[in-house]
């Protein structure tokens, strides 16, 4: 069994900003009902897929993969082995859809000291850091996604995309998830976005991808914050070819030129844009 440590020290707010570590934005997991019929899904989008590994607990998963480690990680759990896979089980009865979201520190020991210097409980588990905070339940923190059996030809995408650019997230506290990521190293700003509809948002730099902070109001599914994604890509044309070939229509209610998107019906439960 892998050892946990819980940290609950506190230091005074003032150290938070000197001590801030680089976080970058990491991978999303998706949980799906039928693994193959997601990765062909996701091939059809244009994503080229690494295939997963098999764990002890029944989880299968495959990879959309970038050189940084970030990408989307679809995943299915057959049956509750133990906790993790009790809970995509429990979330699979409510809906597909986006599980949590990761995030990437490099460095574990700054991360932890900046945590303990906001007043943030946490655990670590393995090369996971938790926080124990019931209203940040969706996320978590990894030293690094990237893999040794990460190739070229896995970051290599029919339509294009380069890079995970943002994540949308719906949260009843803003507030909250806002002074987390900014005590991270992020840097706010309050501005107009499409996400996927015209709001006034709270978007938070990170050094590898933005943060978008919505409305719970925009939840796909109640109680599951994290509702869609955004891919950097260097020609829209080549994802509307893309599009065009596997019979798929973008969203038409899109309001930009500049972006393509896809709604959660086709996606397995959460928003796709492709912007330049």
């Amino acid at each position: 069994m892998v050892s946990c440590a819980i940290s609950t020290g506190r230091l005074p707010p003032a150290t938070v900003a000197q001590s801030s570590p680089a976080v970058g934005l990491d991978h999303i997991p998706v949980a799906v009902r039928d693994l193959a019929r997601a990765t062909s899904t996701y091939r059809a989008l244009g994503f080229t897929l690494k295939p997963g590994r098999g764990h002890d607990d029944g989880i299968r998963n495959a990879h959309v993969k970038f050189p940084n480690g970030a990408g989307i990680e679809l995943l299915t759990a057959p049956k509750a082995v133990d906790a993790l896979s009790a809970r995509y089980v429990e979330y699979l009865r409510a809906g597909e859809g986006p599980a949590f979201v990761s995030f990437h520190a490099r460095d574990t020991e700054r991360l932890h000291r900046v945590l303990r210097a906001g007043g943030y409980d946490f655990r670590q588990e393995g090369e996971t850091t938790e926080l124990l905070s019931r209203k940040f339940g969706f996320l978590f923190i990894v030293r690094d996604n990237r893999s040794p059996t990460d190739r070229p030809e896995h970051f290599v995408h029919a339509n294009g995309a380069t890079a995970l650019q943002a994540v949308w997230i719906a949260t009843p506290d803003s507030a909250a998830l806002t002074r987390l990521l900014v005590a991270l190293g992020g840097t706010q700003k309050r501005q107009r976005v499409l996400a996927p509809f015209v709001v006034d948002a709270t978007v938070v730099t990170l050094d590898e991808g933005d943060v978008v902070i919505l409305p719970e109001q925009r939840q796909i599914l109640a109680g599951r914050p994290v509702i869609g994604a955004k891919f950097h890509v260097a020609d829209l044309q080549r994802v509307r070819r893309t599009l065009a070939a596997a019979g798929i229509e973008p969203w038409t209610d899109a309001g930009s030129n500049e972006r393509i998107v896809v709604d959660p019906s086709r996606t397995h439960g959460l928003w796709l844009e492709f912007s330049q």
